[in-house]
């Protein structure tokens, strides 16, 4: 059995929710698997254009521009 991505996680608590701080929780960890996505795709960037246009993708999701 493989470990739960941070999205079924989100899911699961999103589907179990006992109170507001569980939907809190899984929109926080939805947006922290947005960032990994777009951090790694910002460090395995083939081209200098690529890897730019992913930090300002990280930027807009940090300050909520982006969901």
């Amino acid at each position: 059995m493989s470990k739960p991505t941070l999205k079924q996680l989100a899911d699961y608590l999103d589907d179990n929710a006992r109170g507001e701080m569980d939907n809190e929780a899984a929109a926080a960890l939805r947006k922290a698997s947005d960032l990994f996505k777009v951090a790694h795709e910002m460090v395995t960037a083939k081209t200098h254009e690529h890897s730019k246009t992913a930090y300002c993708e990280m930027i807009d999701l940090i300050k909520g521009k982006r969901e």
